[in-house]
């Protein structure tokens, strides 16, 4: 029996062939100790049909108007009940059925967390596997998927919800506020959870660069942030030389073997 109640949200706008893959694997699940919301920002596509479709398995959704996805993802967590969050929006979808029950029976034999991540597969099958203990550079330099983790519904109340004046990596930044500022728990959980689609808005962070920067810049002392932005130059410079000078396919086992690892450093 599991002991912990999860609420999944899952928002979307005009994606409708995402959200049919992303209520599929929704729907299919063998765990049951869920509720699922959905948020539709006024979608003019087919997505509302598709909601309907799986309403049955909801505990609530509605489509209206929103001002952005964390504005969205906000009013999710206003209706939650759960005491985790999981963030799977359009798009995304849970690895396989068992997912969620899987990475439900690895959380009984784990410490409490405010903060649960998994492992995740991206769209063109590289596995992400995260280390077992995070640093505040992975989390500045690579970041943790939401779609992956599990997310103390509490700590929203007790330290402010996803900042919706932040376009595009708000969640980024809640995650590197938790561990840095507030010293809340993360705990991995050595499953795949989801696989997370290519080309979404939280996949184009990096261009918002200057957005972490700033936020950074009030969390953090000016001489360890600053010691922290040379540590992620350099380490993009590397990157940067391994793409540009080796053949692409040792880049693509880099990739996909190396990479993973080496975010234990």
């Amino acid at each position: 029996m599991h002991t912990k109640t999860l609420s999944i949200i899952t928002v979307n706008k005009n994606n409708a062939d995402g959200l049919e893959k992303t209520c599929q694997s929704v729907a299919w699940q063998t765990f049951e100790n869920f509720e699922w919301i959905v948020i539709d920002g006024a979608s003019n596509d087919k997505s509302v049909d598709i909601i309907k479709k799986y309403a049955y398995k909801m505990a609530y959704w509605i489509s209206e108007p929103d001002t952005g996805i964390y504005n969205a993802m906000n009013k999710g967590i206003r209706k939650a009940q759960g005491e985790y969050c999981l963030f799977l929006n359009s798009g995304d979808w849970l690895f396989n059925p068992d997912a969620l029950k899987n990475a439900f029976d690895a959380i009984e034999d784990l410490d409490d967390a405010d903060v649960y991540y998994g492992d995740c597969l991206v769209s063109d099958l590289i596995l992400y596997k995260m280390p077992k203990q995070l640093s505040i550079f992975l989390l500045y330099s690579e970041g943790i998927n939401h779609q992956n983790t599990l997310i103390k519904r509490s700590l929203f109340y007790d330290h402010g919800f996803y900042n919706e004046d932040i376009r595009t990596v708000s969640d980024v930044i809640f995650f590197l506020k938790e561990f840095w500022v507030y010293h809340s728990k993360f705990v991995h959980i050595n499953k795949i959870i989801t696989v997370y689609q290519i080309g979404g808005i939280s996949s184009i962070y990096k261009f918002a660069r200057k957005d972490i920067d700033e936020s950074m810049k009030k969390i953090m002392e000016p001489s360890k942030f600053a010691f922290l932005k040379i540590q992620y130059i350099f380490k993009k410079k590397i990157k940067n030389l391994i793409k540009n000078f080796l053949p692409y396919g040792f880049v693509r086992y880099y990739q996909m073997n190396i990479k993973g690892t080496s975010k234990n450093s």
